[in-house]
């Protein structure tokens, strides 16, 4: 036997199991909810420290949003090193606080940047490998996408890697096992209860709880409630039952509120049309004109390279939504040079979309009211329902900008002022839809769920996109990877902070 299989075991057997399967009880030094990108390194760290771990997943699997994910962010790391990237920690931490004008916690912003590259390297001695990118010419070179692992590669890697180390060092995963409350004696949370998908109750008395449930993008009422949008509107892009529960749990027991966002992007529906899919990336390039309802401009479109900018700007229209128009030529520019905007690097910069003509065909003959094309701006306005006489006056300008060379309007770069004189135009409606919610329960510098006097609630711990504040009003795409590297280094110093207190 190996060691860690001789730990696995010692660790196990420190487990108590005193019930029937309808109502299990348990105990462990750390009990994690949530098994994602913050879970998985804080039941890892927390076993590295030698403490027995419980990780409780709602889900039928462990990693949720961060299978998807495929960077972390770091500044100063070895690997931008390997490629003479200098971007310093003092100019990312100082980015990161005017970009939130200054609303954005200093001391986790701190703590976070500086000890970035450390989690990087912590992460790499369970084999674990990086690639710094510049995702986008608007971005800087934060981005380090994870690299392959066994049969895995970016995000799910990430969570493999984890979850072999987890389960390396003794750690306990329960799958299909929601929380449903946090046990509190005395003022201190001493526990949780869970009930599994077949009725059977989950008890876990703990030292400690480390909350990191993902957010609550996937439920339509909070997304209502909590931000007062209309969520048939701002959708999540992925259905991954992230509905609150941590936040709430957290709130119950006493914890003070932050602000709360979604980190927003143009996003496309409609029959025939799949994330990450050719016409998915065509709505994505800079190189389209999007208009409102209005049939008018409203904002340079490069800001599709900034993800949530774009998501900004279409949410700020009258009826949250917008058009982004192409023609002919533009699909030949794709299928010959590539794109421009790749979706990370799932779809990279310069492919050249080699099914697009035929998802075209196919949503146009599914009869989309999102996807739709004409051969006159008089029918394509029609078909959209903005004036026409407005659509057409906006495409005229907007040509002329493009054979001059500048943007009088919006200041768009030349390199993607192209004219709409094809033959056919094309029309996909854009929403703003959203990757996660950020924030929700305040936490102070050692992870510490607090109350609205800033007193910590013994025994409870936060990490991840659940805790705030870390923005202002938007996410901050230059610093690429920020929540995936944030949900990762939170979760693992989470579980560090408590550790230690229990040795207090």
């Amino acid at each position: 036997m190996t060691k860690h299989t001789l730990l696995a075991a010692a660790v196990l057997s420190t487990f108590a199991l005193t019930a029937s399967a309808e109502n299990l009880e348990l105990s462990a030094d750390l009990v994690v909810i949530g098994g994602g990108a913050a879970g998985m390194p804080a039941a890892v760290q927390a076993a590295e420290k030698g403490r027995t771990v419980i990780v409780l997943e709602k889900n039928g699997f462990v990693g949720g949003g961060a299978n998807a994910a495929e960077g972390l962010f770091a500044v100063e790391s070895s690997w931008q090193r390997g490629k003479s990237i200098g971007i310093t920690r003092e100019e990312a931490f100082q980015y990161l606080m005017n970009y939130s004008h200054f609303k954005a916690d200093p001391e986790l912003t701190r703590r976070y940047v500086w000890g970035s590259a450390g989690n990087l390297e912590w992460l790499h001695q369970f084999g674990m490998d990086f690639d710094p990118i510049q995702m986008t010419p608007h971005d800087a070179p934060t981005w380090h996408v994870v690299q392959k692992y066994k049969n895995s590669e970016h995000g799910a890697a990430y969570i493999q890697c984890l979850r072999d180390a987890a389960l390396e060092r003794g750690v306990r995963i329960m799958t299909n096992t929601p929380v449903t409350e946090l046990i509190k004696e005395d003022g201190r949370v001493v526990g949780v209860k869970a009930t599994k998908k077949n009725g059977d109750t989950v008890t876990v008395k703990s030292k400690a709880t480390i909350i990191a449930t993902g957010g609550f993008g996937n439920s339509k009422e909070k997304v209502r409630d909590w931000l007062g949008l209309d969520p048939e509107v701002f959708k999540a892009s992925v259905p991954l039952n992230k509905t609150g529960d941590g936040i709430e749990m957290a709130w119950k027991a006493g914890a003070d509120k932050t602000p709360m966002l979604l980190m927003l992007h143009a996003g496309i529906e409609g029959k025939g049309i799949e994330f990450p899919g050719a016409l998915y990336c065509m709505a994505w390039q800079p190189f389209n004109m999007w208009v409102n309802a209005e049939g008018s401009r409203f904002v340079d479109e490069t800001q599709a390279f900034s993800f949530p900018n774009g998501g900004n700007a279409i949410g700020a229209q009258r009826g949250s939504t917008a058009w982004a128009i192409w023609d002919n030529n533009s699909i030949e520019y794709v299928q010959r040079a590539g794109i421009d905007n790749g979706i990370g690097v799932i779809v990279p910069v310069l492919d050249k979309l080699p099914k697009l003509k035929d998802e075209i065909k196919a949503a146009l003959d599914a009869g989309n009211s999102t996807f739709v094309s004409a051969e006159s701006l008089d029918a394509l306005a029609a078909k959209i329902g903005v004036p026409a006489e407005s659509l057409r006056a906006t495409v005229a300008e907007y040509n002329g900008f493009a054979k001059d060379g500048h943007d009088l309007d919006f200041g768009k770069s030349r390199k993607y002022l192209r004219t709409l004189e094809g033959s056919t135009f094309y029309a996909v409606k854009l929403f703003p839809f959203h990757y996660t919610s950020l924030g929700g329960i305040r936490i102070d510098p050692d992870f510490h769920v607090v109350t609205p006097d800033r007193k910590p609630i013994p025994g409870l711990y936060a990490a991840g996109v659940d805790v705030g504040p870390l923005y202002g009003d938007t996410y901050a795409v230059w610093t690429s990877g920020h929540s995936f590297g944030w949900s990762s280094w939170s979760g693992r110093h989470a579980a560090l902070s408590a550790v230690a207190d229990m040795a207090k």
